[in-house]
């Protein structure tokens, strides 16, 4: 069975989508909601993997590099021989395409 692995950087990521919804913004269970949501899109990715490539590929980003929106957000990520490797999690407002992985 495919995973979906989160780096730290991506697990932060989610800690902070679900402080600035639930804590900052006042909405506990939107923010549930919403990282549920992204989480299970990650999983679905890997679920994929074997039979697709979803996202749009980002060469700009490193080497592998793929973009998968959901609502506001964008799932940075790469795939690996066990699934996908979730290196960041974006708020679309964010200068991610500046960002480089490795």
């Amino acid at each position: 069975m495919a995973v979906a692995y989160r780096t730290k950087s991506a697990d932060d990521d989610v800690r902070k989508i679900a402080y600035q919804i639930g804590v900052v913004s006042g909405r506990p269970l939107t923010a549930d909601r919403i990282v549920d949501e992204l989480l299970d899109c990650c999983d679905r990715l890997a679920e994929l993997s074997g039979v697709s490539q979803g996202g749009t590929p980002a060469p700009e980003l490193g080497h592998g590099i793929r973009l998968f929106s959901h609502r506001r957000w964008v799932i940075i990520f790469r795939y690996i021989n066990e699934g996908v490797l979730i290196l960041r999690i974006a708020d679309g407002s964010q200068d991610y395409l500046a960002w480089k992985f490795g």
